[in-house]
């Protein structure tokens, strides 16, 4: 769109917009804002917003999924910011975001929303003045997880700060650039017209950045993409409008010419060694009412209504193939996708060696970008060790083990240290394997005393629970004994109580035969007394008669 934007006529197909806004709620800014993470103040210097930063990229449901950075970048007053909030719209419809946790506000396939509603979001406005200053993100991180591969990603909007104004100085200029090439995982970046040499000049110093990989041995493109968007493409019988169109274009500008200057083939050659993808856009200008003109009435205010059809048509197809899901680009790191907190710890290095009035050289970019690189592999090497540790502590037996497993361990990390993909040189290598071997010995010595001295006391408290074993059988054998040689003696005496009471039994039995005779013997007696007394009477009375 073209950056002198005046306002427009009123017409009739416009007269009740204002009423008509006033039912539904804008579909481009809902649930967030744009916060200034990064600002140029005095003497150049650069002013961070660390507690913006902590929120974008730590918030629970972001940091550890792969983050996505769309950001856009060019010459001030040529529509970055109004481009930026249609890819809002397009965001909102088609993801979920952490502002909004409920479903996408709208339709995906009708983005756009209503023709005649007014453009929010990032701010832009008409005239000649500069309104984005320094690094600007959406304050809202929109979600996405893959149906096919179940990758989470989070996807943030930067804007910059417009180039070449009068109030910008060529290093702040060079800052930006480098800053957004270094930050985003997708960049466009915004022209009018055609591609101009200057303006390829300016990635030179981002791109930089790429020669020194280059030089170290690295096969991988430190940068994901580029896409040129041209703007007002006024061409389209050479190159028709669109992406086609445009790498056409652009594979003609960017090719590399024996007989070019030495200066033209070497800034190409850093942008083909520095982004994986390069692309390019063709769009017709926007119309006569978007741009302005001296008679109208109001200021355009960034309505889909009002631009051209076929402007329309490109833009649409534009914003779509750069954000649909199947083409979100995560930000990598020699080939490795970053995460929302491991990009955070990138960003946060480069603005530090940024926040001075001094420009820093492509080398300290790089330094800075291998030490933070390594650094993070460390920590996951080190990670990996403990993890290693833990899952081999239960099997430690005696204080002989300590030592055999963290060796066991130390080699398996070292060795994953090794076959990582890393930045930097041999000396980096080096040094990183040397940091990372004293940090697992430091934890040694302390893990080391700790285990053993745990080790000791479970082997004192296992000889002081065998020997509690052992006296604890001896006592049951001592009781089993007692209890044996207790039956045996209740048993003798349960014996002779038996033989007792049978010798009682047989006495009883003994007096009772005696005293039976005995009573059989008298009554013997007494019936032979009655038997002579009988024989006696008898007699005397056969003697009378």
């Amino acid at each position: 769109m073209n950056g002198s934007i005046m306002p427009t006529e009123n017409n009739s197909k416009n007269s009740n917009a204002d009423e008509d806004l006033k039912t539904y709620t804008p579909l481009s800014h809902p649930h967030g804002n744009a916060e200034n993470i990064l600002r140029f103040v005095n003497n150049n210097k650069i002013s961070v917003n660390n507690e913006q930063l902590q929120k974008l990229f730590n918030h629970p449901e972001v940091r550890d999924r792969k983050i996505v950075v769309f950001s856009i970048i060019g010459a001030y007053r040529k529509g970055k910011s109004f481009f930026l909030d249609y890819c809002l719209r397009f965001l909102y419809a088609h993801y979920q975001s952490v502002n909004n946790p409920n479903n996408p506000l709208t339709d995906p396939s009708n983005w756009i929303g209503p023709e005649n509603e007014q453009l929010k979001g990032f701010s832009w406005r008409s005239g000649p003045a500069c309104e984005t200053k320094g690094i600007v993100m959406w304050n809202d991180v929109f979600l996405h997880t893959s149906e096919i591969s179940d990758e989470k990603f989070a996807i943030v909007v930067m804007d910059t700060q417009g180039l070449f104004d009068n109030e910008t100085s060529p290093t702040e200029n060079s800052r930006i650039f480098a800053l957004g090439t270094l930050i985003s995982s997708v960049q466009v970046l915004n022209l009018t017209g055609v591609v101009q040499e200057d303006q390829l000049q300016y990635l030179q110093f981002a791109t930089e950045f790429a020669r020194l990989s280059a030089a170290v041995g690295s096969n991988m493109k430190p940068f994901q993409n580029l896409m040129f968007l041209i703007r007002d493409w006024v061409y389209p019988d050479h190159h028709d409008f669109g992406i086609k169109g445009g790498e056409e274009y652009l594979q003609t500008f960017l090719e590399i010419k024996k007989d070019q200057k030495p200066e033209l083939r070497s800034v190409r050659k850093f942008i083909h060694n520095s982004f994986e993808n390069i692309g390019c856009a063709l769009l017709p200008h926007p119309g006569s009412t978007v741009a302005g003109g001296k008679r109208q009435s109001r200021k355009y205010d960034g309505n889909w209504g009002e631009m051209d059809e076929e402007f329309k048509k490109e833009i649409e197809k534009l914003i779509d193939h750069l954000l649909k899901p199947d083409n979100l680009i995560p930000k990598r790191m020699n080939g490795k996708d970053l995460t929302s907190s491991e990009f955070l710890a990138y960003i946060d290095q480069y603005f530090k060696l940024f926040q001075s009035n001094l420009l820093p050289e492509a080398q300290s970019i790089y330094e800075t970008t291998v030490e933070q690189q390594l650094s993070m592999l460390i920590n996951s090497c080190f990670d990996n060790y403990l993890k290693s540790i833990q899952d081999h502590e239960s099997s430690i037996i005696s204080t002989n083990y300590v030592s055999i497993i963290h060796q066991m361990c130390k080699l398996h990390c070292l060795l994953f240290f090794k076959d990582a993909m890393k930045m930097g040189n041999s000396e980096h290598e080096k040094k990183f394997r040397k940091n990372l071997e004293n940090r697992i010995d430091n934890f040694y010595t302390t893990w080391a005393e700790k285990t053993t001295t745990k080790v000791r006391n479970d082997e004192e408290e296992k000889e002081k629970s065998r020997k509690a074993a052992i006296e604890m059988e001896r006592l049951k054998c001592e009781e089993q004994k007692y209890l044996r040689q207790k039956d045996v003696n209740d048993l003798r005496i349960k014996i002779n109580e038996e033989e007792i009471k049978r010798k009682l039994a047989e006495k009883e039995r003994d007096a009772e035969k005696t005293k039976r005779l005995e009573a059989e013997e008298h009554v013997e007696a007494i019936k032979a007394e009655m038997s002579e007394k009988d024989e006696g009477r008898q007699f005397r009375f056969c003697g009378f008669c």
